[in-house]
């Protein structure tokens, strides 16, 4: 059953890993960032789902500690 709507809910940094995770990203129209994200879908000529999943990669590569993004990935696969 989804929460109360507009209802503050506590913060969680557990994920199970059994379940899908979904993202939801709203870019509004005149958006810089979704004037990229248009033009990132068409000049790889993928999804803009694998748009943003490229984007998590390079900036998990930049940001986390200790660089493990190449073992995360090939854990997940």
């Amino acid at each position: 059953m989804a929460g109360a709507r507009g209802r503050p809910h506590p913060k969680s940094t557990a994920f199970p890993a059994d379940k899908s995770v979904r993202a939801a990203v709203v870019l509004q129209p005149g958006e810089p960032v979704r004037r990229m994200y248009e033009e990132l879908v068409v000049l790889m000529g993928v999804s803009g789902a694998e748009v943003l999943r490229e984007a998590l990669i390079q900036l998990h590569q930049q940001k986390a500690p200790g660089n493990r993004t190449s073992q995360l990935l090939k854990e997940a696969s």
